[in-house]
């Protein structure tokens, strides 16, 4: 984008208008989650490496808020469950840039497949996370399996992350660009990503919750696809500032371009905008597929106690309760972006983004 800042914030505002976004207040300060969690960050994420107390600070923010904006129907001890895997996530992925560490990263899928202890505190405390959430989603196999195992994918998409990294600058070296396959980019962002697993948590608000796979399954691809492309288009204005290259968007284009998409281009190649703008349609075209499967405008009208449109009868409380909690992410997830130090969007918040126009529930 020739100029991020007016290019950039005329795209997003249209995207959260045509989203029909709305921006809710943050919740009221929970004390006991806050000092659980800064205990836990302190005396036990701290312990199991030597990143400065300025990232720490950084990562309980980010991943603090993150757990309570995005999952406001979860209870205490789930909320502090996602944070702390979410906090343990950020340290791995940022771990990945040292060589000791990543050899031993590695080795972790390797270790857990044997049966080994992990010999890295970091790694240790990462496989303990990850047996709470298998012993939290218990009682549903599928919903179990989507919240765990993208974290083990997770790991080896880092690594991936790095060499492909590490690739892509001994390429910029030459004058030939490599080209890329089209399914490529979106591949390597499932890998890196652990969506699924931030998806899964979408339909456990409590331990009790248990929600039948039929209530939920069908949206899963999309409700995926919207939580990293959304991160994607909310974390570019960052990234272009920092002039980083190597990410979803630029690597979309550049697979779009090899396979000769006409684009906006002056010589009517495909550019880093129109891959922007592409997303923009995808993420809401996919945003409204999930409302009409889960009948969210049904649900809300039903919780507002208005009359339903004929047609509209069947709807049970637990499709009451998962429209909630959809609502919940879907306008939490864009929230936590626009507030969150890391991503630098202060410029868009106020000027009527996220207002609540049609009635709430």
């Amino acid at each position: 984008m020739s100029n991020p800042l007016s290019n950039y914030a005329i795209s997003v505002k249209r995207l959260l208008t045509d989203l029909e976004y709305r921006y809710e207040p943050p919740p009221p300060h929970d004390a006991n989650y806050w000092d659980l969690f800064h205990q836990w960050i302190l005396y036990t994420l701290q312990a199991t490496s030597s990143c400065s107390e300025k990232r720490l600070a950084e990562i309980e923010h980010a991943a603090g808020t993150f757990s309570k904006r995005v999952y406001p129907c979860a209870s205490t001890e789930l909320q502090l469950l996602f944070a702390k895997i979410t906090g343990v996530g950020l340290l791995i992925d940022d771990s990945v840039q040292d060589e000791a560490t990543c050899a031993e990263i590695a080795q972790f899928s390797h270790k857990l497949f044997l049966g080994e202890p992990q010999g890295n505190r970091l790694l240790a405390l990462f496989h303990a996370t990850l047996k709470e959430l298998s012993y939290l989603f218990e009682s549903n196999e599928v919903l179990r399996d989507m919240a765990v195992v993208p974290w083990i994918s997770f790991v080896d998409g880092c690594l991936m992350e790095r060499q492909m990294f590490i690739s892509q600058r001994e390429a910029s070296k030459a004058t030939y660009l490599e080209r890329l396959p089209p399914e490529f980019p979106r591949y390597l962002r499932i890998k890196a990503g652990a969506s699924e697993s931030f998806v899964a948590m979408i339909f456990k608000a409590t331990k009790d919750q248990n929600v039948p796979v039929s209530k939920y399954i069908k949206v899963v691809p999309d409700v995926v696809f919207i939580s990293d492309v959304m991160n994607d288009i909310l974390s570019f204005y960052k990234e272009e500032l920092a002039e980083e290259t190597y990410n979803f968007i630029h690597l979309r284009t550049r697979s779009l371009s090899s396979a000769e998409k006409h684009g906006s281009g002056a010589a009517g190649e495909w550019t880093v905008d129109d891959t922007f703008q592409l997303l923009c349609q995808e993420v809401l075209e996919a945003t409204r597929r999930v409302d009409e499967v889960l009948r969210l405008e049904e649900c809300e009208r039903k919780m507002r106690g208005e009359i339903v449109p004929e047609g509209s009868d069947g709807i049970d409380e637990l499709d009451v309760e998962i429209a909630k909690q959809w609502r919940g992410w879907r306008d939490g997830y864009i929230s936590w972006h626009l507030e969150c130090r890391r991503y630098k969007l202060d410029f868009l918040m106020g000027s009527g983004v996220g207002e609540n126009k049609s009635g709430g529930v």
